[in-house]
């Protein structure tokens, strides 16, 4: 009945996929009992950003969450699909590492690409997770970033999980319930 498919999340405009990620996390977080206010998304969609979209921040030495991994998030919404050229060029506008990003790694903190219309076999996900890590390898803590690339199936499996914000995606995109 609240069936989302990757196709679903590939009609959703911009404002209403960062509302997506918005929702997504915060229920997440709800999910796993800790604070909601730690979610952070607000603004104009076109404005300049710094690189991230939505915060996601966690009490120090919280559990590990499935989408949401790190204490300190930082996810960037996207709705073209992102091949290593874009992932590059999205973390490093004009060649250097996005101080949002730096600041991550240096939190031991997570960078995630949200796209919907990604649709990312396994060697093309392990291309695109390859790209970013490519992207922070000069960084000194690179290695204490996790990196991650969610396409529109691995965005469909992790909003399956919750069937209020499925029945909201589904009315966004004319498939009312």
């Amino acid at each position: 009945m609240f069936e989302v498919t990757g196709d679903d999340i590939t009609r959703l405009n911009d404002d209403d996929l960062r509302t997506l990620a918005m929702r997504l996390s915060l229920a997440e977080l709800s999910r796993l009992a800790l604070p909601l206010s730690g979610v952070t998304a607000g603004g104009d969609q076109n404005a300049a950003d710094g690189g991230i979209d939505v915060r996601v921040s966690r009490p120090k030495g919280s559990v590990d969450g499935d989408f949401i991994p790190r204490d300190d998030n930082g996810i960037q919404v996207k709705l073209p699909d992102m091949p290593k050229a874009a992932i590059i060029a999205e973390m490093r506008p004009n060649g250097a590492l996005r101080p949002v990003i730096a600041e991550l790694a240096d939190q031991g903190g997570a960078y995630l690409i949200l796209s919907a219309k990604g649709s990312a076999s396994d060697s093309s996900l392990k291309s695109r997770r390859a790209a970013m890590r490519e992207a922070v390898a000069d960084h000194p803590n690179a290695a204490a970033l996790h990196t991650d690339f969610y396409d529109r199936e691995r965005v469909a499996n992790w909003l399956r999980q919750y069937p209020g914000i499925s029945a909201w995606v589904l009315e966004r995109v004319g498939r009312a319930v």
